[in-house]
């Protein structure tokens, strides 16, 4: 017999839409779960973005004595930022951007009053030295969405879980896709190359195929353009020296770096820009500290298979081997 208290009616029987609703999401799962099989039998990888987003998340993070690591393509496949963080004792940050000048950023730190920390400059000649400013024009992107970042609570959360889940799920990463750009240069060098992931840290792990350097001569590479001169490279080098002062004097320290470059892509840029007038004058104006590859045989004994990127396991080496020389630097 029923409680007086309690509805005489039985519970209602879960209604179509209910059953509608648990098949949907049965069958998301399931989709989502053949799809993530299917991309890790074709070998792509969770992997990351080394955009505008990215590099948003890593700046804000930034500590006020921690290390910065700037640069292009070069230094994010070149110097892996835990390792470093590892062996310097300093949280660093893989603040480098693909194919731009890495001034407007070092500009940035040097109008950051709270940063005191280090700064690793990679100079890439036929980047920095260029005749013309549309190869800042996307650092200065980067630093204006940093802005609309920063004031966005929401937008910084979802980027958060962006990175959390692509960095877990390979049908969620931008997998070979982020070949692209490498492969449409179609150097010897960049058709070896097999993988490319991009890791939370925003360090990017290549994967060649084969060992050498590319043989270079008459095979397609960056374009080099034309160098500044006159007063033009004299307004970029003043920035350099003028934003690098900034950073020593609240006692900061900032180490421009020239990476490893091999085959044709080191003929090329030694012709295009000349040591003595481009980095020695760089190097001896400026009044930071500076490492060259050349300079230094634990850095200097390394090849990049497509002349101007390291293979993952030689950045690991290169990272171990940068680590020391800056130690050993007073």
């Amino acid at each position: 017999m029923r409680s007086s208290t309690s509805s005489s009616r039985p519970d209602p029987a879960p209604g179509p839409w209910g059953r509608c609703w648990v098949l949907t999401l049965a069958a998301s799962l399931l989709a989502v779960a053949f799809l993530e099989l299917f991309a890790r039998r074709s070998g792509v990888e969770p992997s990351w973005s080394v955009g505008s987003e990215s590099w948003c998340l890593e700046a804000l993070d930034l500590e006020p004595d921690g290390m910065a690591l700037l640069g292009t393509s070069r230094m994010l496949s070149g110097v892996e930022p835990e390792l470093m963080s590892r062996l310097s004792g300093r949280r660093a940050r893989q603040l480098a951007i693909n194919a731009t000048s890495m001034l407007p950023v070092l500009e940035w730190l040097a109008a950051k009053e709270d940063f005191k920390g280090v700064v690793v400059a990679e100079v890439t000649p036929y980047l920095e030295f260029r005749v013309g400013t549309e190869w800042r024009a996307t650092a200065e992107r980067f630093k204006h969405d940093l802005g609309e970042l920063g004031r966005s609570p929401a937008r910084r959360v979802e980027s958060v879980l962006s990175r959390f889940v692509q960095t877990r799920m390979a049908c969620r990463s931008p997998g070979f896709h982020l070949l692209a750009p490498y492969r449409d240069r179609q150097g010897p060098g960049v058709r070896r190359l097999a993988a490319l992931t991009v890791e939370g840290s925003r360090f990017i792990r290549l994967n060649f195929q084969g060992t050498g350097e590319d043989p270079g001569g008459k095979e397609a590479g960056p374009e080099m353009g034309a160098p500044a001169a006159g007063a033009a490279l004299e307004k970029l080098m003043n920035r350099f020296v003028t934003a690098a002062q900034s950073i020593r004097r609240r006692g900061g320290r900032v180490v421009f770096l020239c990476m490893p470059v091999s085959g044709s892509v080191a003929e090329r840029e030694d012709r295009a820009f000349p040591r003595d007038r481009f980095w020695d004058r760089l190097a001896s104006s400026s009044g930071a500290e500076s490492i060259h590859f050349r300079d230094h045989p634990a850095l200097a004994s390394f090849t990049c298979p497509d002349g101007e990127h390291l293979d993952y396991e030689d950045a690991l080496r290169f990272t171990w081997a940068l680590a020391e020389v800056l130690k050993a630097k007073p």
